[in-house]
């Protein structure tokens, strides 16, 4: 079984409206697609052998908090599917801070609006940073959570770099 996905401007009832909006804003609606899922099979293995998506498509995205001098500055953080995130040198480099971590879940969830399983780099808060492995750029397409577990969206690489405050890290998976 494939996905079934569908231009977000025909299916704007299947993603938060925070992602929507952001998505009318960037002129991206009717390029970045969404596509319904079994929720039981929304990560990694699963999701490739049920929906038959390629494991190099696949992304993971955590969220952290970076410090330095009193100073907390978030970022979503978006790695290829089977590598972790490396939250030392090149995370502190890129938020310029002396410390990440990994933020707390019960923060995420309710400054996104999101479900755990599926934090998107799309839709998030004005002053968070995304962090983007540059490997991912190797793909022409990818997909990410959908900001519901029961959804996924399909987006071209090309159109993720035009996210506000992405930045592309070298080495940021390991």
């Amino acid at each position: 079984m494939n996905l079934d996905f569908q231009p977000v401007q025909q299916a704007s009832h299947l993603v938060p409206e925070s992602i929507y909006q952001q998505l009318h804003t960037l002129d991206l609606l009717d390029k970045v697609q969404v596509a319904e899922i079994n929720p039981d099979f929304a990560d990694g293995e699963l999701l490739h052998e049920q929906y038959n998506v390629p494991f190099e498509s696949e992304l993971n995205c955590l969220v952290v908090q970076g410090k330095r001098n009193g100073l907390v500055k978030h970022a979503a953080v978006l790695v290829p599917y089977g590598r972790k995130a490396n939250t030392g040198s090149p995370a502190k480099h890129a938020l310029d801070v002396s410390k990440v971590s990994f933020a707390p879940l019960e923060f995420v969830i309710e400054q996104t609006n999101m479900e755990f399983g599926s934090i998107t780099p799309l839709g998030l808060p004005n002053d968070w940073f995304i962090l983007a492995d540059a490997s991912i750029f190797e793909q022409t397409d990818v997909i990410i959570g959908g900001g519901l577990v029961k959804y996924k969206l399909q987006i071209a690489t090309k159109d993720l770099k035009q996210i506000p405050n992405l930045i592309v890290v070298e080495n940021l998976a390991k």
